[in-house]
């Protein structure tokens, strides 16, 4: 399954794109992959898997042109979930300007 959000952060703003989706989640053992890009520099994220940290807080994601989604698996980072693991993606603006980010889940039963 593979899930696309598109996130409009603003300025200096913060957002969580999985938070309050049916996919926030995991409801049987899955190998979970999220990839993130942003359409310019100063935007920094934070990935967890159920107690697992994929990517660390404030880690810079990768940038291509607006509304373009990350390219696997190049941008992408995995780990192995059990259910009721809550994905949680952070995102956070530094740039002082709007940006937007694109987030891919992608979720295969094990």
């Amino acid at each position: 399954m593979i899930i696309n959000i598109r996130t409009a952060l603003g300025a200096n703003g913060t957002a969580t794109p999985l938070s309050g989706s049916i996919y926030e989640f995991v409801t049987e053992p899955s190998l979970i992959e999220i990839g993130i890009a942003a359409d310019a520099t100063g935007v920094l994220a934070q990935i967890n898997s159920g107690p697992d940290t994929i990517l660390e807080a404030d880690s810079p994601v990768s940038v291509k042109a607006i509304n373009t989604l990350p390219v696997y698996p190049d941008d992408f980072f995995s780990d192995e979930a059990m259910p009721t693991d809550r994905l949680s993606v952070k995102l956070r603006d530094t740039s002082g300007v709007a940006r937007v980010v694109m987030t891919q889940v992608r979720i295969t039963p094990l």
